[in-house]
């Protein structure tokens, strides 16, 4: 019977153990959604940043090309022989300089967004950085636990090698059958005549022979291999009796 318990016990921690190995790249993405999400955020400031430049370097542009007309058309300004041609120039030159005081604005506004996306940008590139770093750290973490749970479990399984060779082939075909129907539960212990599996109670009777361990018995209700776990007084009265 104490067999059964160290299988039921090492198979306990394999299960864990794979369970653990088997959810690591479900932690790990979970991990890493944080610093992924500051990575989206970071990166939708930046184009913002650059898209905001590239509208400041256009109306740049658009100011020195109405400029370039202006001086052009100041320098025509000597070639002109009626009033009539000069008047019209200098409302042309009038026209070009009203343009450029409407891009400005439109340019100082963009200037006013640029400086406040750079701030933004900036803040979230050292949010992103603090989470990529802290992900990092965790990820090696992880791969280390993993590493070890892996060893871990290569030891187990060793173990469990060893009590198997010790067990009676068709009980232990009875222990897989139930360590596969019981969710990974076949050998339960029983206190004050409950089954520790189904937490079901069990006749007197059979609690009885239960602790007497002259027999394997099984849960009339879950139908799971039951032990009596001695109490420690119980065992040193057991010794000094002997």
């Amino acid at each position: 019977m104490q067999l059964l318990v160290d299988l039921q016990k090492l198979d306990s921690q394999i299960i864990a153990l794979s369970h653990k190995i088997d959810t690591a790249p479900v932690h790990i993405a979970a991990d890493e959604s944080v610093f992924r999400q500051a990575q989206k955020t970071f990166d939708a400031a930046a184009q913002c940043q650059l898209s905001l430049e590239k509208k400041k370097k256009a109306k740049e542009s658009e100011i020195d090309d109405i400029s370039a007309k202006i001086e052009k058309m100041k320098s025509r300004a000597a070639e002109i022989k009626t009033n009539k041609e000069y008047q019209s120039n200098i409302k042309e030159i009038e026209s070009f300089e009203s343009q450029i005081r409407a891009v400005e604005d439109e340019l100082l506004d963009i200037m006013e967004a640029l400086d406040s996306s750079l701030k933004k940008a900036t803040a979230e590139k050292q949010i992103f950085e603090t989470a990529k770093a802290a992900a990092e750290a965790i990820g090696k973490e992880r791969s280390k636990e993993i590493s070890d749970s892996e060893q871990e479990l290569q030891t187990l399984k060793s173990g469990r090698k060893e009590i198997i060779d010790k067990i009676d082939p068709e009980l232990y075909r009875r222990y897989m059958v139930l360590l596969k129907s019981s969710k990974g539960l076949a050998v339960a212990e029983v206190v004050k005549e409950i089954c520790q599996g189904c937490h079901m109670n069990i006749p007197p009777q059979l609690y009885v022979l239960i602790k007497s361990e002259e027999d394997v018995f099984e849960c009339p209700q879950c139908g799971r291999i039951l032990y009596y776990l001695k109490p420690e007084a119980e065992k040193q009265k057991e010794e000094t009796a002997k």
